[in-house]
This record gives structure tokens, C-alpha cells and sequence, in this order.
């Protein structure tokens, strides 16, 4: 389904850092995959190239709609044994998309807009957390080579979690509020995917989606707020704005 950009364009919207009356918000809670980095397009980048020898075109849609999921990605799985002809198993072929989705994460920097919302959130003196399904052996090698670990406060992730309440489910958002020793109103969430926004809504925290290359196809419209990166609408004016 085409996602209702509830976008707020930069101009609609503008008020000085002093002028914000930010008491009520705290924390920033962060999700990883597809909001700081793009990995997600890495993944479909994995698939085109995996399938490309048979002939076989990947949707970009196919792709998004396991994003912010724990399901498998069996369709894509059988549709590669198919054209194939290969007996591998799932987790081989995971395996293989994972490693040739590496290779092009190795090289990526942080979305626009990125580095200016840590830092003025930091310098705010917001607490900041990431709240992710991946395990930390995913997402803290890429936080460490970006030089963004020094932002973060707390981490919950995949081992915090069990997988049948990984997002959509609020977990995740629950333990981070937890360690951060805030309340649900006084935190903000950003996400990218349905499942994600789907997460933080249900633990009842304000979610800004920032849709990326693969989940601008998506519904997003549950979100508080919906943008099209980070560098569209400056942190202090997405508080002002979800402060209304």
C-alpha cells in the first residue's frame, strides 16, 4: 500500500531552540536498520545480485514487506530455489544475501541528517537510546566505524528481546523506557518500517517515521509525524511540531 506522506515540510514549521518548551520530552529512542543506515537497500542490493544470474527480477516490495519483521523471507527463499535449481537450505541462502549485503555495508555512512539529530539532541542533553530487533554484533561494529557509539546512552536489542516479542510488539520500546528511567510521554521514536512504528506506538511514545528508499511504498500513516529523511525537518521543530 502507497504510504500517506504525512510529510512536514521545513518552511511550515519554524521556531528558534530557545523557544522550544521541551520539558516534557527527555529521550530520543532510536531504531537502527534503515533509519540511521540504510542496510536495508543493502538487502535488496543482496537479493537483485543473488538473483540476477537466473534471470529473476526482485521487487522492491518484496523486500520491503520483511522489513522491521522477525519472518522469514521464505518466498524469496523458494523463488530462488526454483529459478536455481539449488537445494540450499534457508539458512545458506540467508547467509549468502547476508554476506553479499555486508560487503555494501561496509562502505555506508549514516543517512541524511543523522549526525545533526544526535548531536543537538546530545548537546540538548536528551538521553538517547537505540531500540532494534538486530543483535549487537550487527549494529555496533556500524555504529562504531561512524563514531556514533558516544551518543548512545543505552542499547536494546535482539538479546534483550525474545523473538516472539520483537517488534511489532512493544518490547523493545517498554525495556528501552526502562533503562532509561523515562515515561512513555516523555520519549520520542523514530522509525522507519510499519512493524516499527507499529511498536512504538503500542508502548504509547510520540513516533516520527522516516521512510527510506524501500518502505516509501509502505503505510507509515500511524506515525505521529512522516518524513522523507532526517535533513527534511530539524530536530527542534519536530519537537515543536509534536508538542502541539
Amino acid at each position: 500500500m502507497e504510504a500517506k506522506m504525512n510529510v512536514i515540510k521545513q518552511e511550515s514549521i519554524s521556531v528558534d531552540r530557545e523557544g522550544i518548551d521541551d520539558h516534557c520530552f527527555e529521550a530520543l529512542i532510536f531504531d537502527f536498520d534503515g533509519l540511521l543506515v540504510d542496510t536495508e537497500n543493502c538487502m535488496f542490493e543482496a537479493w537483485e545480485a543473488l538473483m540476477q544470474p537466473y534471470g529473476v527480477e526482485v521487487s522492491s516490495l518484496q523486500v520491503a514487506g520483511l522489513i522491521g519483521s522477525s519472518e522469514p523471507a521464505t518466498a524469496l527463499y523458494n523463488l530462488y530455489r526454483q529459478h536455481s535449481g539449488s537445494t540450499r537450505s534457508d539458512s545458506i541462502i540467508r547467509d549468502k544475501v547476508l554476506e553479499l549485503a555486508y560487503s555494501r555495508v561496509a562502505t555506508l555512512p549514516a543517512r541524511d541528517g543523522v549526525l545533526a539529530y544526535l548531536d543537538w539532541g546530545k548537546r540538548q542533553g536528551f538521553k538517547i537510546a537505540l531500540a532494534t530487533s538486530s543483535e549487537q554484533n550487527h549494529y555496533f561494529p556500524i555504529i562504531n566505524r561512524l563514531g556514533l557509539e558516544h551518543y548512545f546512552d543505552c542499547f536494546t536489542g535482539a538479546e534483550d528481546i525474545t523473538l516472539e516479542r520483537r517488534k511489532p510488539c512493544p518490547d523493545v520500546y517498554l525495556k528501552t523506557l526502562q533503562k532509561l528511567g523515562v515515561s512513555s510521554h516523555q520519549a520520542i521514536a523514530f522509525e522507519d518500517s510499519p512493524p516499527g512504528v507499529t511498536a512504538a506506538r503500542r508502548a504509547d511514545i510520540s513516533t516520527v517515521a522516516v521512510a527510506n528508499q524501500l518502505t516509501q511504498h509502505l503505510d507509515l500513516s500511524h506515525a505521529n509525524l512522516v518524513l522523507s529523511s532526517m535533513s527534511q525537518l530539524s530536530l527542534v521543530n519536530v519537537i515543536k511540531y509534536l508538542s502541539r
